[in-house]
């Protein structure tokens, strides 16, 4: 869910010990900047922070600035250029410059109309939009929207703005930042930031790899789901970073997952019972990433099975395998994180 989902959820929790906090996001790049658009990072009334908006170039200057953004109640945008002294001065080394857009959240003691349908949002794992308006005379100001309503707006006249977001929203389907412009005098520019569901990585086969690919996936920001029908395997305690375990046959429960192809799978189970009902769901459901665990003995033995049930050569050839980038490494944890390192390689083309 970007990073959203976490930044609301932490946000509550200061409110909850009685913080107020802002909101930092990242409007507008030139040059070689850091991070892409619509990065986000949350500061609190006692300097607590999570998220980032550069590589730690200017965070420490947006943490000041946002306590007077919290005292004042009122939104800024500050703007950041280049610094050839990082040792003296706040910029960017690396020759970029940035606006960001800084704007005051949990301001009432009270409910929290921008807090509470943000969090219910992230928690129904839909797409859905966040917009805030970058204009200097009244930049701050929040939407937020589906495809098929605008469910939350702090400005007045929804309609000026639904018009230009629907478009956008029935049309886009990545995660991409746009600028629209409205028809609202009171906000013409809005930065549009697509929050999606963190992608699912489906891992069958629960071994020790599995466990190690488990922690990684989470760290990484992916929904890790562990399936393989041996119970004794398929446990909370052995994988008690998984998002979901199921202790069934990937055929018994792959199609209830629905699967998209924007779904990650690991075929790990190193048994080709396992392997084979997987691996058919995965090329049947054209999934972003299919990955097979095991030698190229192994993985020729795969392919002729499935060639027998009537898949081409085109089809298998869309499964990596041996799985994983080749480190040359016997290690549970190594061949893990060789296998997420492939993951990333493909998900940033």
């Amino acid at each position: 869910m970007n990073n959203l989902h976490e930044i609301i959820k932490t946000i509550q929790d200061w409110r909850h010990a009685g913080k107020s906090a802002a909101l930092a996001i990242l409007i507008n790049a030139s040059g070689s900047s850091p991070l892409p658009l619509g990065e986000m990072m949350a500061i609190s009334s006692t300097m607590d922070m999570i998220g980032a908006v550069s590589r730690g170039c200017v965070e420490g200057a947006i943490m000041e600035s946002a306590q007077f953004v919290m005292q004042s109640g009122q939104a800024k945008i500050e703007h950041f250029g280049y610094s050839d002294n990082a040792a003296f001065e706040v910029g960017l080394t690396c020759g970029g410059e940035i606006d960001v857009l800084i704007t005051p959240v949990n301001q009432e003691k009270i409910g929290d109309t921008f807090l509470d349908p943000a969090a219910a949002a992230c928690q129904k794992n839909n797409p859905f939009f966040l917009g805030v308006c970058v204009d200097e005379d009244s930049p701050g100001k929040k939407f937020l929207f589906n495809k098929k309503e605008l469910f939350y707006s702090e400005v007045e006249n929804r309609n000026e703005f639904w018009d230009a977001f629907q478009t956008l929203s029935n049309t886009l389907t990545k995660p991409a930042t746009h600028m629209v412009k409205t028809s609202n005098a009171a906000c013409t520019s809005v930065l549009i930031i697509p929050i999606f569901p963190a992608q699912r990585l489906i891992i069958v086969g629960a071994g020790e790899i599995s466990i190690h690919l488990t922690k990684f996936a989470v760290l990484m920001g992916l929904q890790a789901i562990v399936i393989d029908p041996r119970s004794l395997f398929a446990t909370r305690k052995r994988f008690p970073d998984a998002d979901k375990i199921y202790a069934k046959w990937p055929q018994d429960c792959l199609e209830e997952l629905e699967l998209t192809s924007n779904d990650l799978l690991a075929v790990l189970s190193h048994d080709a019972k396992i392997d084979i009902p997987a691996l058919q769901i995965g090329l049947e459901k054209d999934l972003q990433y299919i990955g097979l665990l095991g030698s190229k003995k192994t993985r020729q033995a795969r392919f002729d099975i499935l060639k027998e049930k009537g898949w081409q050569q085109e089809d298998v050839a869309r499964i990596h395998a041996p799985i994983g980038i080749a480190i040359g490494s016997k290690k549970a944890d190594e061949i893990a994180l060789s296998i997420m390192a492939e993951i990333i390689q493909l998900k940033n083309g």
